[in-house]
C-alpha cells in the first residue's frame, strides 16, 4: 500500500471506528494508523477498491507462520510501537486494553485455522453494491492458492458481521467482550464478538 493510500485508508479507518481513541485520549487519528500499521504488519495478500483515484474499501488476508515479506512487517511493527508509546497517545494501557478486548479467540480454537482475514471495510457510501462481497471473494482467491485452507474471521456488533454468512461462513464461536465502539454498538457496557470459519476447497 503506498502512503497515499495508507493516508486515505487511515480516514476510512477513522471514520468507521473509534479504535480506542476516547478511552486513550489520543489526538487525530493516530489510533487510527496503529490499527492500519497492525494490519499492514499481519497481511500477506491486499485487494484495494477505488473510485476514480479514491480509496474506498480495502481487504486483506494473514497467513499464519508465513515467511514472506517479514523485513516489511517488521518495519511495520516498529512504527507502530512507536506510536503506541508517543505523546500522541495519553493513556496508553488504555489503548493496549482495546486492543486485546478485540483479541479474544480462545486458544483451543486457533488450530482449526491456517489463517484469518485481517481487514474489510468499505466506504458507507458504497455499500450495498457488491463491492465488499467482490474484494472478499478475490481475498479468499488469492488465500486459496497461497495453500490456505481455513481462514478465522473475528468480527463484533459493530460490524455486518451477518455479511459473512451470504459468502459461506460459518459462525463457530461467540463471546461477549467489552464494548470499544459505544457510537457503533448502542453505548452499551458490552457487545458480542463472533468468530466465523472460512474453509477453502481446491
Amino acid at each position: 500500500m503506498k502512503l497515499s493510500e495508507m493516508k486515505q485508508a487511515v480516514e476510512l479507518l477513522a471514520n468507521e471506528w473509534d479504535l480506542g481513541k476516547i478511552s486513550s485520549k489520543a489526538k487525530g487519528n493516530v489510533c487510527a494508523w496503529i490499527y492500519l500499521l497492525e494490519i499492514l504488519e499481519e497481511t500477506e495478500k491486499m485487494v484495494i477498491e477505488k473510485d476514480n483515484g479514491k480509496l474506498i474499501g480495502f481487504c486483506g488476508y494473514a497467513k499464519w507462520n508465513s515467511n514472506k515479506n517479514i523485513i516489511k512487517k517488521k518495519f511495520y511493527h516498529i512504527i507502530k510501537v512507536i506510536l503506541i508509546h508517543s505523546p500522541l497517545i495519553k493513556d496508553k494501557k488504555a489503548i493496549i486494553k482495546y486492543n486485546d478486548d478485540y483479541d479474544y479467540a480462545p486458544d483451543e480454537l486457533q488450530e482449526k485455522f491456517d489463517g484469518e482475514i485481517s481487514i474489510i471495510i468499505l466506504d458507507k457510501n458504497y455499500r450495498g453494491k457488491g463491492l465488499g462481497k467482490k474484494m472478499l471473494e478475490k481475498i479468499f482467491e488469492y488465500a486459496k492458492d497461497d495453500n490456505v485452507k481455513c481462514l478465522q474471521i473475528l468480527t463484533d456488533e459493530s460490524c455486518n458481521f451477518k455479511f459473512y454468512e451470504s459468502l459461506g461462513c460459518k459462525k463457530i464461536y461467540e463471546k461477549t467482550i467489552p464494548n470499544g465502539e459505544p457510537n457503533k454498538c448502542k453505548d452499551t457496557i458490552t457487545e458480542q464478538g463472533y468468530i466465523y470459519e472460512k474453509k477453502l476447497n481446491k
